[in-house]
């Protein structure tokens, strides 16, 4: 640290100070601790963790006096810190010009003896002290009670850059869950508004579909029915984009669920071929959780479980379920197509997919939904599976 000789240079201190929003702060435990063993170490009545800003000393911490400030006029560790020394010591501050007659050294708490380790930011500014103070009588300490000093210093300095990143790591989270939210309800507002002129068409199409019945040109069957499925598939994935949007208000109020009976009525709901397909449940219980949420994620997961089965093969479904004192653990479990390793963490965002349309229609938000909800509640959602043997989704959710 060099000594501090210019405005700019001073500014640049009172704007790291700044940064760690702690001037005014109450005591906390850690720093307590940390000024405690300075003084027990450094055998010293008083020991102050001390940050200096325009006009004032703050003490964070302090042992021996009582008095949380002093005007920086009256503040040692000022010139401690302007001095660009690691450790600044005055054997006898009542001989010293600079601080003969300053009232903490003519008046209580009759300080005298003052040694200082300034606390720096990772960049090397200086912006506080911890020290060490005697009264009455002149004191000195060792070297090896300096080296600990220094050490402690050190701590404080590391404990102010974890609060500063944690500060920041708070803030971050809050825009980026208001930037989410914004986005949401722009999706939201969207898809909505885009359905309006979207049936319009759709009913459009169908009128002209029921005045032409008779016309059976293969040309404009074929161009028809591109149009038709285009729309359909454009609705679709505004619905689906809708669900997403407003995936939060989906957790709803719990309730009792029979699982068996439930997850067995979406799977009766989206099981188009039910000849060809088989479900299993594993002696599933009744558990209090928000059916409007387990709703989505089991509809989700059980379409899919259907839609990417391997060709001209019947899907062997099974749902197990374990339970401990804290959480719910279910497994989803079929042998269709089955999913590469690689894209285990790409299935779950947003819009991605791993087939064509033609292949497997879709929008690409269904496990994005199941994963937002999910992970709303607090719980996790993971993925194991072999290619051309199938797929297992582990689900576990809190109870509470």
């Amino acid at each position: 640290m060099k000594k501090i000789n210019s405005k700019i240079e001073e500014q640049l201190r009172l704007k790291t100070l700044e940064k760690y929003k702690i001037l005014d702060t109450l005591p906390e435990q850690m720093y307590d601790d940390i000024i405690q063993i300075a003084s027990f170490v450094c055998e010293m009545p008083i020991a102050l963790l001390s940050l200096v800003d325009e006009n004032r000393q703050f003490f964070k911490s302090k042992v021996g006096i009582s008095i949380n400030q002093t005007p920086i006029e009256q503040s040692v560790c000022y010139h401690a810190i302007q001095s660009g020394e690691e450790l600044f010591q005055v054997l006898d501050l009542r001989t010293d010009d600079r601080f003969k007659d300053n009232p903490l050294v003519t008046h209580d708490p009759n300080i005298v003896s003052y040694f200082g380790v300034t606390l720096e930011s990772k960049e090397g500014v200086a912006f506080g002290t911890l020290c060490v103070i005697s009264q009455h009588h002149p004191k000195s300490i060792s070297d090896e009670q300096k080296s600990i000093l220094k050490k402690l210093a050190k701590q404080v300095s590391y404990l102010l850059e974890l609060r500063l990143t944690n500060n920041e790591l708070i803030i971050s989270k809050e825009l980026t869950q208001s930037y989410l939210a914004q986005m949401e309800e722009f999706a939201y507002t969207a898809a909505h508004d885009l359905r309006a002129p979207l049936r319009a068409v759709k009913s459009f199409l169908q009128l002209i579909e029921s005045k032409n019945k008779d016309v059976h040109d293969e040309k404009d069957i074929k161009y028809f029915k591109f149009v038709f499925d285009n729309v359909k598939s454009m609705d679709d994935l505004i619905v689906d984009l809708l669900e997403f949007a407003k995936s939060d208000d989906k957790i709803g109020e719990k309730e009792d669920i029979d699982l068996n009976e439930f997850i067995t009525d979406i799977y009766n709901h989206v099981n188009v071929n039910p000849e060809e397909n088989q479900l299993q449940l594993n002696k599933l219980p009744t558990i209090h959780f928000s059916k409007l949420a387990l709703g989505v994620i089991f509809n989700n997961l059980i379409e899919n479980a259907l839609k990417y089965k391997k060709p001209n093969q019947m899907v062997n479904l099974q749902v197990h379920y374990v339970e401990d004192d804290f959480q719910h653990i279910f497994e989803i479990i079929d042998d269709g197509i089955g999913i590469s390793e690689e894209h285990f963490e790409l299935i779950f965002k947003p819009f991605k997919r791993l087939h064509t349309k033609s292949e497997f229609p879709g929008s690409g938000l269904g496990l994005a939904t199941v994963k937002k909800i999910i992970e709303k509640i607090e719980g996790s959602i993971s993925v194991h599976s072999v290619l051309n043997e199938g797929t297992t989704f582990k689900i576990v959710i809190p109870k509470q």
